[in-house]
């Protein structure tokens, strides 16, 4: 109440300013541990949330889909397809397919599958792989193509290394055409692939 006039006077970005920058001297000399403590912790949340690609394609021959005996009309259908490609936490995920199982009763085995490709997804691009291909029993990742990315000197590109290293009978990792791949044997489905992911 008493600085109120005060603010008046010079105008409230102004004051602000200067209390930021008071602020700001206060942290640099009396709290110099607390400000180094600050810059450490949002250097780290950086490192933590920092995303290398921002898509991963998934191909397969595995049947995934909502089928017709389960929703029968086709415009319900693709509003499902659309919403369920924008979900991005497992919260709605699961609040999905509890509302699936509201609607139109227990959730068939290739629509569990096909929700499996969301986490899927979002494990891949965790991971930095570009694109997973599921075919024939077998999974193959492929890492991102641009080999100056910063992403082949990152953590998580040396954590993979480091597992591949000590599973050399399940998983092998090649480059053919300037292009890194890393396949896994015995891949029978989605949820499959999650788990054998989800070590790394």
């Amino acid at each position: 109440a008493e600085q109120s006039g005060f603010i008046t006077d010079i105008g409230f970005e102004t004051y602000h300013r200067i209390l930021n920058e008071a602020i700001l001297e206060l942290k640099e000399s009396s709290f110099q541990e607390l400000l180094e403590e600050e810059q450490n912790i949002e250097i780290e949340k950086q490192i933590t949330q920092q995303r290398f690609i921002k898509d991963c394609q998934i191909d397969t021959d595995l049947e995934l889909l909502f089928p017709d005996n389960y929703i029968n009309n086709i415009s319900e259908r693709i509003r499902l397809y659309r919403e369920l490609d924008n979900i991005d936490t497992e919260e709605k995920l699961i609040d999905f397919e509890n509302q699936l199982k509201d609607r139109f009763g227990t959730v068939p085995v290739q629509t569990i599958e096909l929700m499996n490709i969301v986490r899927l997804r979002w494990l891949a691009i965790n991971l930095g792989f570009e694109k997973i291909i599921i075919k024939n029993e077998r999974m193959v990742a492929h890492f991102m193509s641009n080999q100056d990315s910063p992403y082949y000197k990152s953590e998580v590109f040396l954590r993979i290394l480091n597992f591949v290293q000590q599973n050399p009978e399940n998983i092998k990792m090649k480059e053919t055409n300037n292009k890194l791949t890393m396949s896994f044997v015995s891949t029978n489905s989605v949820k499959q692939a999650i788990q054998l992911i989800e070590i790394i």
